[in-house]
């Protein structure tokens, strides 16, 4: 028998959460209902500002104190797979708000799977936060720092 099994089952929610907002939070809560332990890990992203890294960092108190883990990640995806597999049984969480995500993850995850054997698991955003992307924040930031909040998880 593999000591797979015995591992503990780990949900990893990777993107760049630029910022991390409360439809990222509802991901991350539909994941901490199906898996032992949940991973929210923010990755670089080579074709954005390196500055956002920083300006938008993790709210890693609050997602501590709701028992979550979390970390930054400057490699592939399929690299910090490997890393964690060799403690838990690790599933992929993403999110879907609409089928232009839909679209979209379904290019990524080919990619991922032509690269390493992977689990993957896609939540659907409750209907209250399909509207909500970090991009659209970004832009809401700029005219007022008072909406914008209504939409961010902070510490």
């Amino acid at each position: 028998m593999s000591d797979t099994i015995h591992k503990p089952r780990l949900g990893l929610y990777a993107g760049s959460f630029d910022p991390f907002h409360i439809g990222h939070l509802d991901i991350v809560r539909q994941a901490m209902e199906e898996y032992d332990e949940v991973l929210v890990a923010k990755g670089v992203n080579p074709e954005k500002f390196s500055k956002i890294t920083t300006r938008y960092p993790l709210p890693e108190n609050f997602l501590r104190e709701l028992g979550v883990k979390w970390t930054t990640y400057d490699t592939l995806l399929v690299d910090l797979i490997k890393v964690w597999e060799k403690h838990y049984k690790v599933t992929l969480v993403r999110g879907l708000r609409n089928e232009f995500d839909l679209g979209q993850e379904q290019n990524f995850i080919a990619f991922l799977k032509g690269m390493h054997k992977v689990r993957v698991v896609a939540f659907h955003s409750e209907p209250q936060y399909r509207h909500i992307s970090s991009s659209a924040l970004r832009g809401i930031e700029h005219f007022s720092d008072a909406e914008y909040r209504k939409y961010v998880v902070e510490n």
